[in-house]
């Protein structure tokens, strides 16, 4: 009788490691095919992403490749027109143009604040033969102002300064523009502001 008995539970014992086995490798299987879904999923997904981005590569190629001649074109013609307009100081001589000289004394005044008063305006050329001093301008704007009363700004040379930067000709005959002096002394129990602009080419 016990022999029977545990003949009948080896005989269960085996049942249950089969049906063990069984259901561990049914989970291996679905793992496995689970990974192989998600492999492939995944290599089609970054294929279409290769496709979609090739065809953007290609579209964005053919339309550079469409454009480059005319952006070569392009490029002549500014080298060109580069090279006239250094040579264009030669032949139209523009400091030499009385309307020139007009219009940038017409800007001088448009820019000047109410409380400045010019005195004097002259050009620095080169002397013959000679090289122009460093920091020498090329043309220098000297005036003056009281600070009294309502005129309290001591900026306004400053403000001078700015205007000329933004106006024409001058900021394309003279790019840089400094304030050589801007001293202050007693007149007449008055206070005079002094200045002088230099401007460059």
């Amino acid at each position: 009788m016990e022999y029977q008995l545990n003949f009948l539970s080896t005989t269960a014992d085996e049942r249950v490691k089969k049906h063990l086995k069984r259901f561990s490798l049914l989970i291996y299987f679905i793992i496995f095919g689970v990974t192989l879904f998600i492999l492939f999923r995944t290599h089609e997904s970054q294929t279409y992403m290769a496709q979609v981005f090739e065809g953007l590569n290609a579209d964005i190629e053919g339309k550079i490749t469409s454009v480059e001649p005319r952006m070569l074109f392009l490029e002549r013609k500014i080298g060109v027109r580069n090279r006239l307009r250094k040579l264009s100081d030669v032949f139209l001589q523009p400091k030499a143009r009385p309307s020139i000289w007009r219009k940038m004394l017409v800007d001088i005044t448009t820019a000047l604040p109410p409380d400045l008063v010019i005195t004097k305006i002259f050009s620095n050329p080169e002397p013959q033969g000679k090289k122009k001093a460093p920091n020498t301008p090329d043309l220098t704007i000297e005036g003056y102002t009281y600070i009294e009363g309502n005129n309290r700004d001591i900026l306004s040379v400053d403000n001078f300064r700015g205007n000329l930067l933004f106006s024409l000709p001058i900021s394309e005959l003279y790019p840089t523009i400094k304030v050589e002096n801007n001293s202050i002394y007693k007149e007449e129990d008055r206070l005079k502001l002094v200045f002088s602009l230099g401007l460059y080419e």
